[in-house]
């Protein structure tokens, strides 16, 4: 018998989706980094790091600079 997977859900457009699938962030301090396990994270599912208008909604939620999201989400993606 498979077991199931853990599904979790993308802050940006709030679809579920398997956990291995999506990228795991988390806010330290004011910057947004990949989440080191430790504290509180969210998680982002690869259409919306595709997308400027979700990027730039996440950068103006968090107080980030939209370019500087753009490249860290370019970089784990």
């Amino acid at each position: 018998m498979k077991k199931s997977q853990p599904i979790r859900m993308c802050i940006a457009c709030r679809s579920r989706h398997p956990q291995k699938s999506l990228i795991r962030l988390k806010h330290d301090g004011k910057e947004i980094v990949q989440f080191n396990g430790m504290g509180r994270s969210f998680y982002l599912c690869k259409s919306c790091v595709k997308d400027d208008k979700k990027l730039k909604g996440l950068a103006k939620r968090f107080k980030q600079d939209a370019e500087q999201l753009a490249r860290l989400l370019g970089t784990l993606a």
